[in-house]
């Protein structure tokens, strides 16, 4: 499990944007180590990265504009639309799903003791965790706000 993880910590810290907040993304990963199911392992360090791949795709378009109705102008659309498919995907829906199911898992352990029976003294990163993760979450969807408004502005002709 933790090779999996250096794996995708090296591999999504190379891919990162310079426009998406590295600091809050490096702070928050290596806490992930501490989940116990790895289907959320999986989940809050690859998969919810996903759309950054189309991220970084379209911000080409500002080093190198593009022409309206070019061949990379519509690479560049259809990056733009699959960003926001997947960031609402994977950033705003399967994020809570996801978090719905780490919060039980938490929860659980926290109720029932065995955080403090193998970990003593510790509990308090899970309590940390937890609350990271909802704001997190609400970040997720501050962002998707911003990409509707920007959608909004660019379907309005603004």
């Amino acid at each position: 499990n933790s090779n999996f993880f250096i794996c995708s910590y090296c591999l999504l810290s190379f891919v990162l944007s310079h426009s998406f907040p590295t600091k809050i993304y490096l702070t928050r990963c290596p806490t992930i180590i501490f989940m116990s199911n790895i289907s959320q392992k999986v989940y809050f360090g690859g998969c919810s990265e996903i759309s950054s791949v189309f991220l970084v795709l379209c911000d080409l378009d500002v080093y190198f504009p593009s022409t309206p109705g070019s061949a990379f102008g519509t690479l560049i659309f259809a990056c733009q639309v699959t960003f926001t498919f997947l960031f609402l995907f994977y950033r705003v829906i399967g994020w809570w799903k996801v978090s719905y199911h780490l919060w039980s898992d938490a929860l659980y352990v926290l109720k029932g003791g065995q955080a403090e029976l193998f970990r003593p003294g510790k509990s308090f990163i899970l309590y940390l965790f937890l609350t990271l993760n909802v704001l997190l979450g609400f970040l997720q969807v501050y962002w998707f706000g911003l990409i509707v408004q920007k959608i909004v502005e660019v379907l309005s002709g603004a």
